[in-house]
């Protein structure tokens, strides 16, 4: 039994290392592909700070197939979204992708950089769009076509659709109604760490912040609420714990 575990193990190992590397025994030409387990990717935007409204996406483009020495180009194109809600759109939601990437000599991987940017609407509807390499002289496409458990040959690699969302999430401590808080929403979760100057990291992350702190951030808060009112997306007015007031 421990052969068999052995043997299965040194053929999965093995496989895997083929995805990312050249194959001296290959000949079938070469191929490229985002990646052979998934063609969707999420962005969340949940724990970088309101002020940062620019991010860089590194996707790589692998090479399956023989390593050239010279260098090679790799066509690409983007398609929108047909959802009018979730369209991603160029220079407003991400930089317009290049239509060729380099694939450089002697090397078997390419990294495209996808500047992605930060809007206001990101906190009630994801955005989204496609990346897609096209097929030229290049590369040909014989890795890329697999074949379902009925035998139905389905293609694999050349696209990569990035989901971003801005999905600020509620920090463990937070109760329902929090003393110093009150109820939980995005957007005061956002107020909150910009006027108090607390980094998203820092507001959710697992570590314990002290009482007399969020005692302090609640009353400083609604300090400015007071004279800066500001309503909440159903319309209702912002308001801070019981602990805040008074």
């Amino acid at each position: 039994m421990k052969k068999i575990l052995l043997f299965v193990l040194l053929v999965v190992v093995a496989w895997q290392g083929c995805q990312y590397t050249e194959l001296d025994e290959y000949e079938g030409g070469s191929s490229i592909y985002f990646s052979i387990t998934r063609d969707t990717m999420k962005y969340s935007w949940g724990k970088i700070d309101s002020d940062i409204d620019e991010q860089v996406l590194q996707l790589p483009i692998y090479l399956f197939g023989e390593v050239a020495n010279y260098d090679r180009t790799i066509r690409l194109r983007t398609e929108l979204c047909d959802t009018d809600s979730l369209r991603a759109e160029v220079d407003e939601d991400f930089k317009a992708i290049p239509s060729e990437l380099i694939l450089k000599a002697d090397t078997n991987v390419a990294v495209l950089d996808v500047v992605l940017m930060r809007t206001e609407e990101l906190a009630k509807h994801n955005r989204m769009f496609t990346i897609v390499i096209e097929e030229d002289s290049w590369f040909d496409s014989e890795y890329n076509w697999r074949k379902d458990s009925d035998g139905n040959p389905y293609f694999i690699g050349h696209s990569m659709t990035v989901i971003m969302t801005e999905n600020f999430p509620k920090p463990w401590w937070w109760k329902d109604d929090d003393p110093n808080f009150g109820f939980w929403s995005y957007k005061k979760a956002d107020l909150i760490c910009s006027l108090c100057d607390i980094s998203r990291t820092e507001f959710v992350g697992n570590e314990v912040i002290p009482d007399y702190k969020l005692r302090y951030y609640g009353k400083k808060v609604q300090r400015y609420l007071n004279e800066n009112p500001v309503y909440e997306d159903d319309g209702t007015l912002m308001t801070m714990g019981k602990n805040a007031q008074g």
